[in-house]
């Protein structure tokens, strides 16, 4: 694993971004295609009729998953003021999280409802030190009337993104430059720009789910340099963001 740098691929006005050039490109370069590559974000907030008092905040959640990477880890990202709270956690948590979110028995209102989802879906490539990931980006609006919609109605195409990892390190302030070089000699000749995700902070506080920094704290400070899977969570989010707000703009 590498550090990644995450971009969203631009059109000129009137055009419809479309992966099918990058891969070509990839390919004639010899790039390598490794596999299929999925990221899957859902945007959860606190239900109108939660139990929690009103005076409480309850703050936004955002569940993160890398299925064609990491199957078995989730990750959830709380926003909450300016610092990120992440947390990593075995795919089993997916099923208590739908328990503890579901209308049933003696919780008949849930705490979280699910708004929006965010999927990327496409391919992975392996080029010398670098694997770069393109996928069309697609946004779900969940309906509260799905009896009455049909299926796919509420899918948006938002776009294509691309994912830079350079595998010899995890420092990405050490190999920051040498990406954005990369990515402006092979990705963006006669092609979509690629623009940075912005909004991202390298350093965040993760929820640990094992025995990592002071035992006395629940909260372990994040190393600033090491990229790490939650980070990689956070730029998801961030990607959610910044493509959910530019379409209420449009």
């Amino acid at each position: 694993m590498g550090a990644k740098w995450l971009f969203q691929l631009r059109s000129a006005p009137g055009q419809q971004t479309s992966t099918l050039h990058l891969f070509d490109r990839f390919e004639s370069l010899g790039a390598r295609r490794i596999c299929k590559w999925k990221t899957q974000t859902s945007y959860h907030k606190k239900h109108a009729s939660s139990p929690v008092a009103p005076d409480k905040a309850v703050p936004d959640m955002f569940l993160v998953q890398f299925p064609s990477d990491y199957p078995e880890k989730c990750y959830f990202v709380v926003k909450q003021g300016e610092e990120d709270k992440v947390m990593e956690a075995g795919a089993g948590m997916l099923s208590i999280w739908g328990l503890v979110n579901n209308p049933s028995g003696n919780a008949p209102t849930p705490l979280y409802e699910q708004r929006l989802s965010m999927t990327v879906e496409g391919w992975a490539y392996e080029m010398g030190d670098f694997v770069i990931r393109v996928g069309s980006v697609l946004i779900r609006q969940l309906s509260q009337q799905r009896n009455e919609e049909r299926p796919g109605r509420q899918d948006q195409f938002k776009g294509a993104v691309l994912e830079v990892e350079y595998l010899p390190s995890l420092d990405r302030s050490d190999s920051g430059q040498l990406v954005n070089e990369f990515v402006e000699i092979y990705c963006q000749v006669d092609g979509p720009t690629a623009v940075a995700v912005s909004s991202f902070r390298p350093s965040s506080t993760v929820i640990p789910t094992r025995s990592l920094g002071n035992p006395q704290s629940l909260h372990w400070p994040q190393r600033t340099r090491e990229y790490t899977n939650e980070h990689r969570a956070q730029q998801y989010v961030a990607l959610f963001q910044q493509v959910t707000r530019s379409a209420e703009h449009a």
